[in-house]
């Protein structure tokens, strides 16, 4: 069962997604609120933290991007989807730098949402073609990469690494390299404070943007996984 937080101020369409969630048997919204604020009220209150949050962008008290930024601090492992109607190439750059699992407009078909939420929660991330667009323009960019940051990083930490961008868990990558799951949890965690990120989504958008995996390979597989 996935746990779903939904954050949007429009009432109309936040209750529509949450009745084409409750469909799915494996889906269970447990949270739907009118913004940020309430929802981190909510999850204080009740002390249920979901698997995904799907927030809105624009919301009148706490918009998409403070709460994103309050989430990622209290709940370093959350896995963020932000679904709005602001959907623009200025804002999914942004967005990458913010670290987000997913980025979507309002339009996209109900089935590519559930897909997402899947794969989100499956693998950490889905890239839709703007996504990938985004994070190829940042890897164009950093014509100086931190290369500081990667040779920080051990032998066994960058194959882990790659593992993680791959979609594997820790039970995966554990089973893989023949080390204990709270090995892989430390690496996890290594990994994350010599590259200054904050979940997988991070992991990833480091590793593309230095160049340690491929976006093209990257894409394909995270699209058809």
């Amino acid at each position: 069962m996935i746990k779903i937080a939904l954050a949007d101020d429009e009432a109309l369409f936040r209750e529509a997604v949450s009745g084409l969630l409750e469909k799915y048997p494996h889906l269970e919204v447990v949270y739907s609120v009118n913004d940020g604020k309430d929802l981190i009220s909510e999850i204080e209150k009740q002390k249920i933290i979901p698997d995904i949050f799907i927030l809105d962008l624009r919301m009148k008290y706490l918009d998409g991007i403070e709460t994103t930024k309050i989430l990622s601090q209290k709940y370093v492992d959350c896995k963020i989807i932000i679904l709005t109607s602001y959907y623009s190439p200025s804002f999914v750059n942004f967005m990458v730098n913010l670290g987000i699992n997913a980025f979507l407009s309002k339009s996209l078909d109900p089935k590519e949402l559930i897909f997402a939420i899947d794969l989100v929660y499956e693998k950490g991330l889905y890239l839709t073609e703007d996504y990938a667009k985004a994070i190829r323009s940042k890897v164009k960019s950093n014509k100086k990469p931190n290369f500081s940051k990667v040779e920080s990083l051990t032998k066994r930490e960058i194959e882990v690494l790659e593992y993680i961008c791959h979609g594997y868990t820790n039970q995966e990558i554990s089973d893989k390299i023949f080390r204990s799951i709270r090995t892989i949890e430390g690496h996890r965690k290594h990994i994350m404070e010599k590259t200054g990120t904050k979940n997988t989504a991070g992991i990833v958008v480091f590793a593309l943007v230095h160049k340690i995996i491929d976006i093209d390979k990257k894409f394909l597989e995270f699209k058809l996984a």
